[in-house]
């Protein structure tokens, strides 16, 4: 039921407008889900604090109907034709890939019209045949190595070449001025992304599932024994901009083709092939959200605390110290390289099993109803010594490692499997790799004669189930409790708590609570200095912004650095309490 609400939720979201005073209420506004008054009462509070109300359906339905009449029904049925059509118009063949995207660009500029490209996750395609659909794929660049490919832009007769249109048989009367490069990248499903994403994003009626299209090259999806896509991607239009894990929204023609990169031409497997026609970089987060809110203060405080209440009672057996850190851990991004100003890792001990087989502990699930991508890190000394963790060249192709995420992630490295034994060389090289990332924000990607080193921006959250973590700083020690084992892993039923949140994390940081604190808060930011390290000043400052942006505020103020003393003053209690030093 709580899912249910959720994803209705998420769904009404988009369309929603200002609350009218006093009148917003689930049946009258043609809410699909009854609300009871409690539940009334917390939603209003959220609308109020957001500036959101339900649409009712007919509303809906009247969008629906004029979003389908608008969509450019050529384009989506027969893209192929209209690449045709608008190359018998223009016969520039140098400029025509910049024609090429900005035509298809322009006909789906609108989100309606987007929204009706079919998802490459909906699409069943026969490998023997050639329905060159026109397929969207939000996707994770994972490989920019392989070399570009050389094609024909005009075909025997004047035809146009490029997008997977070949001469059926190969002739050696061509001009050689008519080739032209493309670029070949290899790109992926986004690893760890919430199924709530899709629904947000493409709609209610969309989300990844086990795609139809044949599953090739595990080895190049981060995530092992996970089902996932993997796209041969063909950019005829300028491509330097794609790096690796870069996530992009890419519209193209589907076909499928053996790897241009095979250097074995009898090997006959055939991979999925996108015949980019035009790419949008995607946000981060990849559902934003505006920054700051100025509600009431005290409704503010109101929400976040419920929010905190329920991450520590559905991932923390109701520890709410432990949840307050978590949230500022997951809000944590990258805010400067120079100087550096870093996401601190958190590490929690003392962290029980899942009381189950499975070894992700229930506040993975949690955040992922928070949090756009999710990637639990199993760590175990046989994942340690045996999986790659960095990217790898090996065969003139890029290998993936579990580290290879997109930027606003957020990992959660479990030490439940860790048991008696050694770690071999390429198990302290993942390590380092490991602490190197959570430290600095950067990652090495392994070459054959060298070594590149990439900045990254990904959060971490390590649960250690020890007194103390096996390879990491402990940050804070869990309180002991038991799971029950009769009860399983439940959403709550305060819905209206995860929307909110989800406005709350999405927000960006405004730059002057980045870069300055009020000078309100300059005298207990020097009674601080004279009383800890300069290491430790640092830390209580990173801690006193992340407070300031869980509470959609702009500066530090003095009540911040007061909240934030008493909660740097439990957390050093509670490891005192163990005998670890903090």
């Amino acid at each position: 039921m709580y899912l249910r609400r959720l994803n209705y939720f998420r769904q009404w979201r988009g369309g929603l407008g200002t609350i009218e005073s006093g009148t917003c209420d689930g049946r009258e506004r043609g809410c699909p889900v009854p609300i009871c008054q409690e539940a009334k009462r917390a939603a209003l509070t959220s609308c109020a604090l957001f500036g959101y109300a339900l649409v009712s359906r007919v509303q809906l339905a009247k969008t629906t109907i004029r979003m389908v009449s608008a969509v450019p029904i050529d384009a989506l049925s027969d893209p192929t034709r209209e690449l045709l059509e608008l190359y018998d118009a223009n016969q520039d063949t140098d400029d025509f890939p910049a024609k090429v995207a900005r035509h298809f660009a322009d006909i789906f500029s609108s989100k309606d019209a987007f929204s009706e490209i079919p998802s490459i996750h909906t699409v069943t395609m026969d490998p023997r045949r050639r329905d060159r659909c026109l397929v969207s794929f939000r996707a994770m660049i994972q490989d920019t190595s392989p070399s570009p490919e050389m094609y024909l832009a005009k075909r025997s007769g004047g035809r146009c070449g490029g997008w997977g249109l070949a001469d059926d048989a190969s002739s050696a009367d061509f001009n050689y001025a008519d080739l032209r490069e493309n670029t070949v990248v290899w790109a992926v499903n986004i690893p760890g992304e919430s199924e709530w994403v899709a629904s947000e994003i493409d709609g209610p009626n969309v989300s990844f599932t086990q795609s139809t299209l044949p599953e090739t090259h595990p080895h190049k999806f981060p995530v092992p024994g996970t089902p996932h896509l993997g796209v041969q991607v063909k950019v005829y239009d300028t491509a330097d901009s794609l790096k690796s894990t870069d996530l992009v929204s890419l519209v193209g023609i589907l076909t499928m083709e053996s790897m241009s990169s095979d250097l074995e031409p009898e090997n006959d497997l055939l991979v999925p092939t996108l015949h980019v026609l035009f790419s949008r970089p995607l946000p981060l987060p990849l559902v934003p959200r505006v920054f700051p809110y100025s509600p009431a203060v005290a409704a503010f405080e109101t929400l976040r605390e419920e929010l905190i209440s329920w991450i520590a009672t559905e991932g923390l057996a109701g520890d709410k110290d432990a949840a307050e850190w978590v949230l500022l851990n997951i809000i944590a991004k990258v805010q400067s390289r120079t100087p550096p100003l870093l996401p601190p890792s958190l590490t929690l001990s003392r962290f029980p099993p899942p009381p189950s087989h499975s070894s992700t502990p229930s506040l993975c699930t949690v955040l992922s109803h928070l949090l756009p991508v999710v990637v639990t890190l199993p760590l175990s000394l046989d994942i340690l010594n045996t999986s790659p963790f960095a990217p790898e060249s090996k065969h003139e192709e890029l290998c993936s490692g579990w580290l290879q995420l997109p930027h606003g992630a957020t990992c959660v490295v479990t030490e439940g499997g860790i048991t008696e034994g050694g770690l071999v060389e390429k198990g302290l090289m993942n390590l380092r790799a490991l602490q190197e990332m959570m430290t600095n924000q950067t990652l090495e990607y392994i070459f054959p004669f060298s070594r590149f080193t990439f900045d990254t921006d990904v959060g971490f959250l390590v649960l250690s189930e020890g007194r103390k973590s096996t390879f990491f700083q402990t940050h804070i020690n869990r309180i002991k409790f038991n799971y029950h084992l009769s009860k399983r892993w439940q959403c709550s039923d305060n819905w209206w708590v995860v929307q909110s949140w989800e406005v709350l994390l999405s927000g960006t940081l405004s730059p002057s609570t980045s870069k300055k604190t009020s000078s309100k808060s300059e005298k207990p930011l020097r009674r601080w200095a004279e009383a800890v390290t300069s290491d430790d000043l640092i830390h209580r400052m990173t801690v006193a912004r992340l407070l300031t942006l869980s509470m959609h505020q702009s500066e530090v103020s003095i009540d911040i650095w007061e909240r934030t003393r008493a909660l740097e003053a439990v957390r050093e209690a509670r490891l005192s309490a163990i005998g670890t030093q903090s």
